[in-house]
């Protein structure tokens, strides 16, 4: 399972390290001011696998998944610029359960993860090649997936359909903060847009956790500028 998630992992920085190596090389861009102007972006994300562990002896494994990032910032200046970001990523995982009587329970599926952030980059040069640092606070949403109640079913007529029905399943939830740390590096091949290759360590303030979980996160950024 660690070769598989560790193998998994270096081909997602390999992938993102050609992507951006080829637009790299592809295009010639001139510097181009920052400051003053909006940007937005949207990428695919790689969230590492793993292992967290709760008051009472549970314990979490979570593999390593793609997901779905995007992000709008407003450049204060041509070094610093003010970010928004959310993130979505369904991730996989076994856990094992410590019941009342000491024995355990393994359960495994699926939960939808959302972290929305906001936080400040400081970018090195004015461009076209330009490192940068930031960090952010946000909040973190987790639909586990797992049922707590009865289902409950609605009806209506549909002008298209007829007459439709639908049943919702209310599963158990859950929400914290969340804090980041980022690095990277960003390609602005043309004055209205980039490519972004970005690093994240992201900290989650989780109820009953022994520790606070840190999940490292690799993005690949397509943005405009304006």
């Amino acid at each position: 399972m660690a070769d598989r998630r560790k193998q998994g992992s270096t081909k997602a920085i390999r992938l993102a390290g050609i992507v951006f190596a080829l637009v790299a090389c592809a295009t010639v861009a001139s510097a181009q001011s920052r400051e003053g102007r909006w940007e937005l972006s949207i990428g695919p994300l790689y969230q590492g696998s793993n292992a967290l562990t709760f008051d009472g002896g549970s314990t979490l494994d979570t593999d390593s998944e793609w997901g779905f990032s995007g992000a709008f910032g407003y450049n204060i200046s041509d070094s610093l610029a003010l970010n928004f970001g959310f993130q979505w990523t369904g991730v996989d995982y076994n856990a094992v359960v410590v019941r009342d009587d000491e024995g355990t329970t393994g359960i495994s599926g699926t939960f939808d993860q959302w972290n929305t952030s906001a936080g400040l980059t400081f970018n090195f040069m004015e461009g076209p090649v330009v490192p940068y640092i930031g960090a952010g606070i946000g909040w973190m949403w987790v639909d586990t997936n797992i049922p707590n109640g009865l289902p409950t079913t609605g009806c209506w007529w549909d002008p298209w359909y007829g007459y439709i029905c639908y049943t919702d399943y209310p599963t158990k939830t859950t929400d914290a903060l969340s804090y980041q740390a980022t690095a990277g590096i960003r390609f602005e091949y043309n004055p209205q847009a980039f490519v972004r290759l970005g690093y994240t360590s992201q900290w989650i303030d989780l109820d009953n956790a022994t520790t606070t979980p840190r999940f490292d996160v690799l993005t690949l950024d397509f943005g405009w500028m304006f």
